[in-house]
């Protein structure tokens, strides 16, 4: 059994972001494991922090402030984390990046093999990992349209990784259609 905790998801899924447990969810029962939410951060196996608009960041500062010693040590540790936005922006320096305010960006890409959608206004890279902590501007559930990245965090929470032929040809045609080619 692994255990996940999401933060306030109601308001930290701007663009689909809480679809990644769902994913993350389907790949565990494949092998057989239950997938259950933890009120606490520190009792979980995987942790979500997605995006949230700045009205929503305003709102929760003081409770985010207080899982930057979580978020520290998972980065430091590479656990099973995905942390997608606003909440990196929010959570970069922790990560030993800096956020600088940079020309507006919106645009699919496909960096390194890692695909997603972006809409930024800082200079931080697209994506960025430490074992199977994974921190991203790349809006929605990206673990589903970067298999890879799915295959990484179903290993690291001790499950086996499946996947048909179709769902790769369904992901690599999303990914086509969408960068334009």
């Amino acid at each position: 059994m692994s255990s996940y905790f999401s933060f306030e998801p109601q308001h930290f899924n701007n663009n689909g972001d809480q679809g990644n447990l769902l994913v993350l969810s389907k790949q565990l029962a494949l092998s057989g494991q239950s997938f259950t939410e933890t009120e606490e951060i520190r009792d979980a196996d995987f942790v979500l922090v997605g995006d949230a608009s700045m009205a929503a960041m305003r709102h929760y500062a003081g409770r985010l402030e207080l899982l930057r010693p979580f978020i520290k040590d998972r980065f430091a540790q590479g656990a099973p984390t995905l942390i997608v936005g606003s909440s990196y922006e929010f959570f970069a320096s922790d990560l030993g990046l800096t956020s600088k305010p940079y020309l507006r960006r919106s645009e699919f890409v496909d960096k390194d093999g890692i695909f997603g959608y972006m809409n930024v206004d800082h200079n931080l890279p697209p994506f960025v990992a430490n074992g199977a902590f994974m921190a991203t501007s790349l809006f929605g559930p990206i673990l589903a349209k970067n298999p890879e990245l799915l295959e990484q965090m179903t290993i690291s929470l001790g499950a086996t990784f499946q996947i048909e032929n179709i769902e790769r040809e369904w992901v690599a045609e999303i990914r086509r259609r969408s960068i334009g080619g």
